[in-house]
């Protein structure tokens, strides 16, 4: 799987390096750092889930996490810079678009596997699924700090007065709860989905074997 995702990252750059060279300019040049910062909360759950982090570690390993994983859910608001960009077809930027943001949501649904993988260790099923449904919205809250108020994940730690501030009055406003809803429902039901391809795909296996 990690072996995938790489190429398929890899990908991403050429199609981006080509636009670069062909166009002479460095529209989209952004979505690298975006899909950088998407593929953090993937690394930090495969290293919770291989080395079986326990304790504080498992706890501040798992924060930092949360923290990072709205941007990959944010890169696919990044669709809303298309247009057309002469001399670049419009269909190579439909392209390159879509295949950074699935790659992004990529990392971010299999690390949220990942980490699921771990918390069933010590909830029930149903508290499994009531912290799936809270971090999808935290997580669609998170997308709308982002490229709503522009905040970072790191802003947490340089600025935070400012950011608890900033979450206070939102939660008043009634456009930021639908915002944060329909984010983090699609981001839970395509979870639901990719966590069923990867089950079946193991109880198929087994039964090969």
């Amino acid at each position: 799987m990690k072996k995938n995702l790489l190429l398929a990252t890899l990908s991403c750059f050429l199609l981006e390096a080509g636009r670069i060279i062909y166009s002479n300019s460095l529209d989209y040049i952004f979505l690298i750092w975006n899909l950088f910062l998407a593929a953090i909360p993937y690394l930090i759950a495969s290293n919770i889930q291989s080395k079986q982090s326990k304790g504080y570690k498992l706890i501040w390993q798992s924060a930092v996490w949360l923290l990072f994983l709205p941007n990959s859910l944010y890169i696919i608001t990044d669709l809303k810079h298309f247009r057309e960009r002469s001399p670049v077809p419009e269909w190579f930027d439909c392209l390159l678009l879509f295949s950074f943001s699935t790659i992004a949501l990529l990392f971010g649904l299999l690390s949220f596997y990942h980490m699921n993988q771990v918390l069933k260790k010590y909830v029930s099923k149903t508290v499994q699924h009531l912290v799936l449904i809270f971090i999808s919205f935290i997580s669609g809250f998170g997308v709308y700090l982002g490229r709503e108020e522009r905040w970072n994940s790191w802003d947490i730690v340089t600025n935070p007065f400012s950011l608890l501030s900033d979450c206070i009055t939102l939660s008043s406003i009634p456009h930021v709860w639908l915002f944060s809803m329909c984010y983090g429902l699609s981001f839970l039901f395509m979870y639901y989905i990719i966590s069923s391809l990867i089950n079946f795909n193991h109880e198929t296996s087994k039964q090969l074997v």
